[in-house]
């Protein structure tokens, strides 16, 4: 492992911190594909998969803003702990209705709805918590070795899921999930998050500072530009989580644990980049979101719907994650400099509205195409607007002269 990498894991609060941030990451990371799945499962309306994804999502992009704002006022750890627990009994709740067989699609939009409601929560908060953890000179190293462990994890997790809904049926996958959660509890115990050095959140009343929030990001660039990328992404990236499921059981007649082989491949290759990313001394942080970004995660999803079979799919999603490891540390490293203390949860609880909150319009845009085309030719078609859209945001001298 770099050296960066063990001289942070090595402080015991950071690496505290590590462990519980990446077992609740793989709890969403894995949710999207846990309830596609048995939306698969319970039904042939291709259109339900949209509709309880969409569910899933909703609160992210309607309650993550308000989320960072209160982290901006709480003890940062508090909330984790207490979220976390309302995680862990809404899974296992839910856990037991499937093995009661009595779910439905009826049933799985709900309990997705109650769900996304207490796992949107802790991200914003999750990520304001980095910049206390760690010196500003180790910043981008602890961005990439969290960002690599937490989509990585997120991923990987999913194989692991795929394979227990195949052993054990639908209720494996999310048993696998109220597991995650206890270990994220377990985890945090024993982390001391220090206290933030400025804050003037809890001077103004709660609707004031949130609107302070927003103010600050749409006036500062290139905090505004990267937010705006997040949202671009998330939704982007949300109509492929919806649709990959579909093809590879329909097009390619694959079950969930192949399924969840492909999604997890993306996990792989992010990983791999990040933990290169920790060791470098300093990234070339501009040209990373122009390239990578502009053009990267869009095309990545563009070319992934051209796959003709299973191992053509793993190869692009592995190659995908590569690339998303360079331009995801450079995005999360540049929003987090380029934030005032002060603003942190609050501008993270943008970021997290756009990249969690976005499951919500990608799951529209997959459920509307899902009727007049297949779900690789949605993927073809959303990938190509992503790269139009997010190259015109970050192609300009203010994003791509960053260091």
């Amino acid at each position: 492992m770099p050296g960066p990498a063990r001289e942070l894991l090595a402080d015991r609060h950071f690496r505290g911190f590590w462990l519980a941030q990446t077992a609740f990451a793989s709890i969403n990371g894995t949710l999207r594909f846990t309830f596609v799945w048995l939306v698969v499962t319970l039904t042939d309306w291709s259109t339900a998969e949209g509709i309880v994804a969409g569910l899933l999502g909703l609160p992210a992009m309607l309650f993550s803003l308000l989320a960072g704002a209160w982290s901006d006022r709480v003890d940062r750890k508090r909330m984790f702990m207490v979220w976390t627990m309302a995680s862990l009994v809404a899974l296992g709740g839910f856990t037991f209705v499937i093995a009661s067989g009595v779910a439905n699609p009826l049933l799985a939009g709900l309990a997705a709805f109650v769900i996304g409601v207490t796992v949107s929560v802790s991200p914003p908060n999750i990520n304001a918590m980095v910049p206390l953890l760690v010196s500003p000179d180790r910043l981008m190293s602890a961005v990439a070795l969290q960002n690599g462990a937490m989509q990585a994890a997120g991923f990987v997790s999913v194989i692991v899921a795929g394979v227990a809904i195949e052993v054990f049926g639908d209720a494996g996958g999310f048993g696998i999930l109220t597991v995650l959660a206890a270990l994220a509890l377990l985890a945090m115990r024993s982390v001391t998050i220090p206290p933030d050095p400025v804050s003037t959140a809890a001077e103004e009343t709660f609707a004031r500072s949130v609107l302070t929030g927003v103010r600050y990001a749409w006036r500062t660039e290139p905090v505004r530009t990267l937010v705006l990328l997040s949202m671009v992404l998330g939704s982007s990236f949300s109509v492929m989580q919806i649709a990959m499921p579909r093809v590879v059981e329909e097009d390619f007649g694959l079950e969930a644990g192949s399924a969840a082989t492909v999604m997890a491949m993306f996990g792989a290759g992010m990983f791999l980049s990040s933990v290169v990313m920790v060791s470098r001394p300093v990234g070339r942080h501009g040209w990373n979101i122009a390239v990578l970004i502009g053009v990267g995660l869009g095309g990545g999803q563009f070319a992934l719907s051209l796959a003709t079979g299973f191992t053509m799919a793993m190869v692009i999603m592995f190659l995908w994650g590569v690339n998303a490891g360079v331009a995801m540390t450079s995005h999360r490293t540049v929003l987090q400099a380029s934030t005032a203390p002060e603003m942190m949860g609050r501008v993270m609880g943008l970021m997290m509205t756009g990249f969690m909150g976005g499951l919500p319009i990608g799951a529209l845009a997959a459920s509307l195409l899902s009727v007049v085309v297949s779900p690789a030719s949605t993927m073809t078609i959303v990938g190509g607007a992503t790269v139009v859209i997010a190259s015109a945001l970050s192609w300009r001298p203010a994003i791509v002269r960053l260091t």
